[in-house]
């Protein structure tokens, strides 16, 4: 790059950063962040000098952060729904929304090769860059990096958390109803298949949950899993619970 072309592109990170509240000392390491290893390859240039080893630390720094948020927020969760409900927040399909959201994908740099086929656009890279970025922030805030990255991902994506919980809690009926009856008096509900009806192959399960000794709900369907999400999703009609 030339001087002209480094300054104007030091002006764009610095005009980015401003807006979500950012400073850093040492713009390369932002640079270094959003730089795509077919930029590197393409370059013949040093591939440490692309986002993979920011990213590797991102990825770690996001998943502490999502989950010290989510520890904090979902009190009644259980280790397997607050393990699932992360896993969904983190994941690529997710994190590129974040990184699309924030203009990111306008600000990575990418081989021509790379350019030429909407690099920019695919989850994957997004995702990437979104987490080399937050490696990046770790770094440049040093003692309180990690607070800056929570606070970042806090201010700007706090509500799509809550978005996916709901999506979550919609498909997933008996994790819902079990937090539900640990958060009343500790007992799980009991799923019992009562009848199978149809052919080998084609059999529909009748499944009924039971909860205090008393039944809560039915549910029916073609496999006993689904059968128990239907039956679940009856019993938090019956006490009242909103999905």
């Amino acid at each position: 790059m030339s001087t002209s072309s480094e300054n104007d592109r030091n002006e764009l990170l610095v005009e980015f950063l401003k807006k979500y509240d950012l400073k850093f000392k040492n713009i390369n390491l932002l640079n270094q962040a959003l730089c795509h290893t077919s930029y590197t390859n393409e370059n013949n240039l040093d591939v440490s000098l692309s986002y993979e080893r920011l990213e590797f630390l991102g990825d770690a720094v996001l998943k502490l952060c999502i989950s010290k948020f989510l520890y904090n927020d979902f009190e009644n969760y259980q280790e397997g729904t607050l393990t699932k409900l992360r896993a969904e927040v983190v994941s690529d399909k997710c994190i590129a929304l974040w990184a699309k959201r924030i203009g990111l994908g306008e600000l990575i740099i990418l081989g021509k090769n790379e350019k030429k086929h909407k690099g920019a656009t695919k989850e994957s890279i997004l995702a990437c860059a979104f987490e080399a970025m937050l490696g990046a922030i770790f770094l440049e805030y040093k003692s309180k990096g990690l607070d800056k990255a929570y606070n970042f991902l806090m201010d700007n994506f706090k509500d799509d958390i809550f978005e996916v919980n709901k999506n979550i809690k919609f498909l997933n009926p008996k994790a819902v109803l079990q937090e539900f009856t640990q958060s009343v008096n500790h007992k799980l509900p009991e799923y019992i298949t009562v009848k199978e009806e149809g052919k080998e192959h084609d059999k529909v399960f009748y499944v009924e949950v039971k909860y205090n000794n008393e039944i809560i709900g039915h549910g029916s369907a073609k496999s006993i899993k689904e059968a128990q999400q239907n039956a679940a999703r009856a019993g938090l009609e019956y006490l009242g619970v909103k999905l």
